[in-house]
């Protein structure tokens, strides 16, 4: 039987690599944890990347919602040549480098071969910059960690908020449920791919309403922060299973990854 390969990245991230992962042999399941969706908000309204020093997107999601809403509010996407672009990982990253808005110059990640894609990673790389920068926008969603705006607002900057995008938990339809006990049938041969603590309760939930606590406790995963092979190991204890888990941690680009889950996929 193949090695499974479980991919709960929201629909649309898991395509490629789900495409790469078959060609290698394993069988890839796509089963998002979290279903995404745009909040109702003005364009006209938008707070405009001119009157900031700083934009920060704390997510590809987030960097998307933007533009899109800033070239509906324009006609046309425009960027400032004076306002820095910032992500807390190199893969958020990467609308805005498709996006031809921003030099190079004017966007700042972590590097993408960092196991730290957050805001301390961040925020370590936004010291040198602090002097010459007054207002920050932080575009987000409607709920997520406060930190990287605490830290500005701290460094004297003002800090406005802006939430694009909700996140709920998605629940597998029959058919995925089947395909994932299927996986599950032999599960130190499955490999779930988890990236956010979100995504971690999301697919608890579903584990528990369909009876695969057993099972997915003898897995094998592949998180992309420490915190969230923190918050896996507390929700399989609090299901019952307080055995230590089989996490690898790595970075978020799909090349990472790949890479990862060859090291711990069994042939």
């Amino acid at each position: 039987m193949k090695a499974s390969v479980v991919l709960t990245r929201p629909l649309g991230r898991n395509e490629l690599l789900a495409q790469r992962l078959d060609a290698a042999g394993w069988r890839a399941l796509s089963l998002p944890a979290l279903l995404i969706h745009p909040l109702k908000s003005d364009p006209e309204q938008l707070p405009l990347p001119r009157d900031y020093d700083l934009v920060v997107f704390v997510s590809s999601n987030a960097v998307r919602f933007y533009l899109d809403q800033l070239a509906e509010q324009s006609g046309r996407a425009s960027w400032p040549h004076g306002t820095l672009a910032a992500t807390v990982g190199w893969a958020s990253a990467q609308p805005l480098y498709a996006s031809g808005l921003l030099s190079r110059a004017q966007i700042l990640h972590p590097d993408a071969e960092s196991c730290n894609q957050d805001s301390e990673a961040l925020w370590a790389l936004l010291q040198a910059r602090l002097p010459h920068m007054k207002r920050a926008l932080i575009v987000r969603g409607e709920s997520g960690r406060e930190w990287l705006g605490k830290q500005c607002e701290q460094a004297g900057m003002q800090v406005r908020r802006l939430s694009l995008y909700g996140r709920k938990a998605a629940q597998w339809s029959d058919i995925q449920a089947k395909a994932l006990a299927a996986a599950l049938a032999e599960p130190e041969s499955c490999v779930f791919l988890l990236t956010s603590s979100e995504s971690v309760d999301a697919v608890c939930a579903n584990i528990r309403r369909l009876g695969l606590e057993s099972a997915w406790a003898r897995s094998r995963f592949i998180v992309i922060h420490e915190r969230i092979a923190s918050r896996l190991q507390s929700a399989v204890s609090a299901a019952g299973n307080p055995a230590p888990l089989m996490v690898k941690v790595c970075p978020p680009s799909d090349d990472a990854i790949f890479q990862a889950i060859g090291q711990m996929a069994p042939p």
